[in-house]
């Protein structure tokens, strides 16, 4: 019984023991656990948010000292380490946190690849009151996008009239009825808001408007934007000046950095223009992946716009062609004007072809102005080869928006009658327009300055014909 007392005695005293030792660890361990400063690394944030490939990103970190802290910290470094461990960036001598306190450091680091990317964030501290140092860390993940650089570039010819206010008469760019126009550059004298600041001062008036649009497409900022317009001459034979030459030529425009998903519109003024062009408006750019060098921007996005924009449409219908004195063929037609504008100055001809000739007091009518759905008959005499013409071109000479334009459509030639050519009706081409008629535009010419629209004319009678318009009116 005694031997029993003991050896339970021996075990106790020695469990005791242990429990002891394993106790002190504890609290050894627990006192190396939690120091006296502590130091937590808050949610990191990333600027931009959403970063694409080799593009410069942020890492905004905030470093806090816990308000339950029984010491201050002096924060001597944060840095931040990608997966594999390696060193991205750092900043040292970050300040000094009393408990409760908190400071912020920035970190700056790129991605080679896009995808996931998983980055660690450490802060080191030393403690005010061992001198010890602390380190802690906080994981986050980066959702890196694919690089797509993409500037789209939209062009709209408008009129002047789309930029005078109703009230005053003046330029506006806020009269366009659509937003987001922030000026108005070239002709005018440079970038001009619409805003005439209070002092009366007139907003620039533009020649040769076109709205230019810019539209970022892509997932990278392009900066250093800005725009120059290029025209040349289109439509013509070389005879009138309009041979494809450089017409105009403005900018560069400087235009505000675009970022994604953003759109900038402005008014670009071509200037006076005499001939219809082919505008083309060039954006030069550059994006934050680009290498910085002095040359400037690198990538350029382009749009073409014709100017000025042709909203008549001359037509040719109704066409009947006969015989008349001394062997002619005489086309008894309209000139109907099937588009929304007003074409004035409209003067028809014969035009050149193998087989046609025009009379010498019969080859020119002189119509006049034609509004919108408007038409006016006319009468044309030429000398007709019946076995070697297929068509007669009827030339129509017309003026819009300040610019003279010509315009070739064909009637059917008549066909050869063996048996009974006897004044009588040769042939009726047509009733419902241009197409029955076969009538088609051949080619387009400018023939300069709206100045010129009289060239046609002549007193009593238009080429041999009495000058008189189908409606009965005089031309």
């Amino acid at each position: 019984m005694t031997l029993t007392l003991t050896r339970t005695t021996a075990a106790l005293l020695a469990a005791l023991t242990m429990l002891a030792a394993v106790g002190g660890a504890f609290a050894i361990g627990g006192a190396a656990a939690v120091p006296d400063a502590r130091i937590t690394v808050g949610e990191v944030g990333t600027s931009p948010s959403d970063p694409t490939v080799g593009e410069r990103t942020a890492l905004n970190v905030t470093v806090s000292n816990s308000g339950g802290s029984d010491a201050a910290a002096n924060v001597t470094e944060v840095r931040v380490r990608n997966a594999d461990g390696d060193v991205l960036d750092s900043v040292s001598g970050v300040g000094a946190l009393s408990a409760g306190d908190s400071l912020d450091a920035t970190l700056w680091t790129a991605f080679e690849e896009p995808g996931e990317r998983r980055l660690t964030v450490e802060a080191v501290a030393n403690q005010s009151t061992s001198g010890e140092l602390v380190t802690v860390s906080r994981d986050t993940v980066i959702e890196v996008r694919p690089t797509q650089v993409a500037l789209d570039l939209r062009t709209r010819a408008l009129d002047p009239e789309d930029l005078r206010s109703d009230d005053d008469g003046e330029a506006s760019a806020g009269d366009l009825g659509v937003g987001g126009i922030q000026g108005i550059f070239g002709g005018g004298g440079g970038l001009d808001t619409g805003d005439a600041g209070g002092q009366g001062d007139a907003p620039p008036v533009a020649d040769s408007p076109v709205e230019v649009t810019v539209v970022n497409t892509g997932t990278t900022t392009a900066d250093r934007v800005s725009l120059r317009a290029v025209g040349t001459a289109v439509g013509g034979d070389g005879a009138n000046g309009s041979d494809g030459t450089e017409t105009v030529s403005v900018g560069p425009f400087v235009v505000e950095d675009v970022a994604p998903g953003e759109e900038r519109r402005v008014i670009v003024d071509l200037g006076p223009l005499d001939r219809r062009s082919e505008v083309t408006v060039t954006a030069a750019f550059r994006v934050d992946t680009d290498q910085r060098n002095e040359r400037g921007a690198d990538r350029t996005a382009e749009s073409t716009v014709t100017y000025p924009v042709r909203e008549a449409t001359p037509t040719v219908t109704d066409a009947t062609v006969r015989e008349g004195e001394d062997g002619a063929v005489v086309v008894d037609a309209n000139l109907g004007n099937a588009g929304n504008g007003e074409l004035t100055g409209a003067v028809v001809s014969v035009g050149d072809a193998p087989g046609v000739e025009p009379t010498p007091t019969g080859g020119e009518y002189f119509v006049g102005t034609l509004g919108a759905s408007d038409f006016v008959g006319f009468d044309l005499s030429t000398a007709v080869n019946a076995s070697v013409a297929d068509e007669i071109p009827i030339r129509v000479t017309y003026t819009e928006r300040g610019v003279r334009y010509t315009e070739t459509l064909t009637v059917a030639a008549p066909e050869p009658d063996d048996d009974d050519a006897g004044g009588g009706a040769l042939g009726r081409i047509g009733g419902g327009g241009v197409g029955a008629a076969g009538a088609v535009a051949s080619g387009f010419a400018l023939l300069g300055l709206a100045g010129a629209v009289g060239v046609a004319v002549r007193t009593g009678r238009v080429g041999g014909s009495t000058a008189r318009r189908r409606d009965g009116s005089a031309p």
